[in-house]
């Protein structure tokens, strides 16, 4: 049986256990104690768990068991019937309640799962799925939200392939929520609209920071990356952003910026870094929300620039990739308290 069943089944069983239990403390305790009264629990238990139509079922049950053990033990003798009516009654109306308050979930959780149907559109949208190869690079890409109902945030990345070149783009927006979400789409629209137009690619980075203006709020503004890959070079445009790191011969190098440069949104000045690539080159573009990432225990970082070569030097670059998201995910004991958002990019001519 699969663990989904083992599930289910336990699930589906948990309501009658409580009854099995409450009657046979009510067989074992006698005219001592009254416990009859609480296999209205077996429904209530039932309401978190089951349907309306199998919580209405145990709710009769748990009437039925409460009817039979209430006469078997003489509570219907005169003296005792308005006790056994009232014991009745209370195990009656907690079972149309149990009803309602699993009438009442399962109506959430159908509007939740077509929330979530539309989030997993919306992601496509946004961020729709990189291709595995573009001309001479593969490419592997992931996104884990901090949040566990949503599955797209301020973070974002796009690899489009362009007359001038293999283009691609790493960004976070300040701040989160919808309105990071909304600028987020703003600026992969805007990066894949002006990337097969734009021959230059700072000018292409500078209609970015037009499309952020545009977009965002007085105080808005979106880090980012922007690099193209053409002939065995790589230009590269940091707005504000983590510097990617360049994974060669087991060595890991950040790509930093040889200027300061405002993030999109604040008016960019950066100038392309230019660097000249090598067959089996590994870069990883990255948010800030992996540097970030702290371990519960001593509150430390996340140690990127040991990780990255072990992590991404080796295998297949989804599985590389994999291997990084795993160690981030360890680190923090499975809860992150940032998105994070990874782009890695493997340059083989060979294969273009």
């Amino acid at each position: 049986m699969s663990s989904r069943s083992l599930r289910w089944a336990a699930r589906l069983l948990a309501p009658a256990a409580v009854l099995v239990v409450v009657a046979l403390a009510d067989i074992a305790t006698g005219q001592r104690a009254v416990v009859l009264s609480l296999v209205v629990v077996a429904p209530l238990l039932a309401a978190s768990l089951l349907g309306p139509l199998l919580t209405a079922g145990y709710a009769f049950a748990a009437l039925v068991v409460g009817a039979v053990l209430g006469a078997a033990s003489e509570l219907y003798v005169e003296r005792r019937l308005g006790d056994q009516l009232v014991r009745l009654l209370t195990i009656a109306l907690g079972g149309v309640l149990a009803v309602a308050t699993a009438y009442a979930r399962v109506r959430r959780e159908e509007r939740l799962a077509r929330v979530l149907r539309v989030a997993a559109v919306a992601q496509q949208a946004i961020l729709p799925a990189v291709p595995e190869q573009i001309g001479p690079l593969r490419l592997a890409a992931s996104y884990d939200s901090a949040a566990q109902e949503a599955a797209i945030g301020g973070d974002l990345y796009a690899a489009v392939p362009s007359p001038f070149g293999v283009r691609l783009l790493i960004g976070d927006v300040r701040g989160k929520g919808l309105d990071a979400v909304r600028l987020a789409s703003a600026v992969v629209g805007a990066f894949r609209e002006r990337a097969h137009d734009r021959s230059e690619l700072a000018e292409l980075v500078r209609d970015l920071d037009r499309a952020v203006i545009r977009a965002a709020g007085d105080e808005d503004f979106v880090t980012a990356a922007v690099a193209q890959v053409s002939g065995g070079e790589l230009l590269l445009v940091n707005a504000g952003h983590v510097p990617p790191l360049l994974v060669r011969a087991g060595v890991a190098a950040a790509l930093a910026p040889t200027s300061a440069s405002s993030p999109l949104g604040l008016g960019v000045s950066a100038r392309p870094v230019p660097v000249a690539l090598e067959p089996g080159d590994r870069l990883l573009l990255y948010t800030d929300g992996i540097t970030e990432a702290r371990r519960p225990t001593d509150r430390s970082f996340f140690p990127l620039d040991r990780v990255v070569v072990p992590c991404l030097g080796s295998g297949t670059l989804p599985d590389a990739l994999q291997s990084l998201r795993a160690a981030v995910t360890e680190w923090v004991g499975g809860t992150l308290q940032d998105d994070v958002a990874l782009l890695a990019v493997e340059y083989a001519p060979g294969d273009g």
